[in-house]
């Protein structure tokens, strides 16, 4: 069984969605270090997503519909909130130049915490993907599903690594075209706006017992 989990955590890795899209658009953007921190913000998220199911507090969450709407509302908020910052800005790339390494690397691992933590479907995933995949009748279900977390988090680190290597590619031979930076601009407004919207639209589709 846990060999299927892997297999079935690459095959999800590298199927496009909103976390590997909006983390290609944020590194052609603003370049690997935007990308990289960013990464590392959505990696504690899993790691705290994995902790909170080991525990049982992740079904505590789900089962109770005030604290999932909660959540949901809260992410959905703060995606059209970074939208709105985005729009704001005349040259994300003056922008994020101004900064130092350490200021773009702090607000961009906050960014990946906020939108992993903020959003209700990470909670559902983890309810409904790790379980399925429990490899061991002597192992406790905690360590199991701490393992299959980190195994989970490595995955994700080597496939999006991948993906922040090759759009910096794109970072570095046209972040200095005015049309790329008029394009990548309102494409990250676009997909915040969507990833705001599944967030907003998600609904609570598992009951546990």
């Amino acid at each position: 069984m846990l060999l299927s989990f892997i297999i079935s955590s690459i095959l999800l890795a590298i199927s496009p969605g909103p976390d590997n899209i909006y983390i290609a658009t944020l590194t052609s953007r603003s370049g690997k270090i935007s990308g990289f921190s960013f990464l590392m913000g959505l990696l504690i998220g899993c790691f705290i997503h994995t902790i909170l199911l080991a525990f049982g507090l992740n079904a505590m969450i789900i089962q109770v519909d005030f604290i999932f709407n909660l959540i949901k509302y809260f992410g959905a908020l703060y995606l059209i909130y970074l939208s709105i910052e985005v729009y704001k800005s005349d040259d994300l790339f003056k922008k994020n130049n101004k900064l130092s390494n350490s200021d773009s690397i702090l607000i961009n691992l906050k960014k990946g915490i906020m939108m992993n933590l903020l959003n209700p479907k990470v909670f559902l995933f983890f309810a409904l993907f790790f379980p399925n995949f429990l490899f061991s009748e002597t192992i406790s279900f905690k360590i199991q599903i701490i393992i299959m977390g980190l195994i989970f988090i490595i995955i994700t680190l080597f496939v999006f690594g991948i993906i922040i290597l090759f759009s910096n590619v794109i970072f570095n031979n046209f972040s200095q075209e005015s049309k790329f930076k008029l394009y990548a601009k309102f494409f990250n407004i676009l997909v915040l706006i969507v990833i705001a919207a599944i967030i907003l639209f998600a609904e609570n589709s598992i009951t546990l017992s």
